[in-house]
C-alpha cells in the first residue's frame, strides 16, 4: 500500500486537493483510504449520543454502526492506531494522509499560504503543488496537473536525495 501525505499551511487547499485526487485514483482502479490528521484538540463524537455516553462511561473503544456508515471512536493510543493502519494496509491500495507533518511518509507540500507556517518545512517533502514552485530540485505540480500528480503518487518513486529531508529551510 502507498501512504502519501498532503501537507501545507491552514487554508492552503489540502482538503480540496484530496477531494480532487480521490476520483482520479479510483478511476485508475485504486481502492483509496484517507486519514485526516489534526493537531487540534477535537472530540469527533457528539455529546449526548449513545456512543459518546459509552466512552464517557469508560469504554476504551466504541464503534457506531448504521446502514450507511460506521464510525470508530477511541483514544488516540498507539495500539489502536496500529490496528487501524493494519486494516487500511490490508484492504486499500493507497492512503492519502492529510495534515500529518511529523511522520516519515513522503509528502506533497501545498505552497499556497506557506507564509502562515512557522519554522522549517516538514521532513519528507518529495514534491510541491500550487502556483508557486517550492524548489527546482524537487518535482512541482501546478493546479492543472492533477493527472500527472496522481501518476506521480502511484509510481511511488520518491527519491530521498530529492526531498527536503536533508535541507534546513526556514519559512
Amino acid at each position: 500500500m502507498i501512504e502519501f501525505g498532503i501537507v501545507g499551511a491552514k487554508n492552503s487547499g489540502k482538503t480540496t486537493l484530496v477531494e480532487k485526487l480521490i476520483p482520479l485514483l479510483v478511476a485508475k482502479r485504486m481502492k483509496v483510504a484517507t486519514v485526516k490528521h489534526t493537531g487540534h484538540q477535537h472530540t469527533f463524537d457528539t455529546e449526548g449520543k449513545d456512543s459518546y455516553r459509552h466512552r464517557q462511561s469508560g469504554a476504551g473503544l466504541t464503534m457506531a454502526i448504521g446502514k450507511s456508515e460506521m464510525a470508530l471512536f477511541a483514544l488516540p493510543q498507539e495500539e489502536f492506531q496500529q490496528a487501524v493502519w493494519k486494516i487500511i494496509a490490508e484492504n486499500f491500495d493507497i492512503c492519502l494522509v492529510e495534515g500529518d507533518k511529523s511522520s516519515d511518509r513522503p509528502k506533497l507540500f501545498l505552497t499556497r499560504n506557506k507564509e502562515a507556517l512557522k519554522g522549517q518545512l516538514p521532513k519528507g517533502i518529495v514534491a510541491s503543488y500550487g502556483a508557486e514552485r517550492l524548489d527546482y530540485e524537487i518535482k512541482h505540480f501546478n493546479d492543472d496537473e492533477l493527472g500527472a500528480l496522481a501518476d506521480f503518487i502511484l509510481a511511488g518513486n520518491f527519491s530521498s536525495d530529492k526531498s527536503w529531508n536533508q535541507k534546513e529551510i526556514e519559512l
